[in-house]
C-alpha cells in the first residue's frame, strides 16, 4: 500500500470505525421488537447512533485539521520520516513521557523531538 493510503487509514479509521459501529446499532434498533416495557429504553438507546455520528464528525475535523497544519508545515511532523503526528498521549515517566504516534510509519515520537 502506498505511503499516503497509509496516513488516511490511520488518520481516519478511527472515526469511520464509529460510523460502522453506528449502522449497526441502527440496523439493531430497527430489528428490536415492540415491547411497551421497552418503550423507555428505547427512546434513550435511540440516541446512541446520533451521538456516535457526531463522535465520528468531531474525530474526522479534527483528523483534517492535523493534517491541512502538517501541509502547512504548521504541524508536528516525524523525525524519521517526515509524516504527520497524531494527538499527544500519555506516557510514563519512565519512558521518557508523552509521546505522539506518527501516521506515515507508525513509529512513537517522543515529546522532546517535537517541541
Amino acid at each position: 500500500m502506498e505511503r499516503g493510503n497509509w496516513v488516511a487509514m490511520r488518520t481516519y479509521g478511527p472515526a469511520a470505525g464509529l460510523l460502522l459501529l453506528a449502522a449497526l446499532v441502527l440496523s439493531m434498533l430497527s430489528s428490536w421488537p415492540q415491547n411497551t416495557l421497552l418503550a423507555g429504553l428505547q427512546s434513550v438507546v435511540g440516541w446512541v447512533p446520533v451521538c456516535l455520528v457526531a463522535a465520528s464528525l468531531g474525530l474526522m475535523g479534527m483528523a483534517t485539521y492535523r493534517l491541512i497544519q502538517w501541509e502547512r508545515g504548521a504541524g508536528h511532523d516525524c523525525p524519521n520520516c517526515g509524516g504527520p503526528l497524531g494527538q499527544e498521549r500519555a506516557g510514563r515517566a519512565r519512558m521518557g513521557g508523552a509521546y505522539r504516534r506518527c501516521y506515515a510509519c507508525g513509529s512513537n515520537v517522543n515529546h522532546r523531538h517535537y517541541e
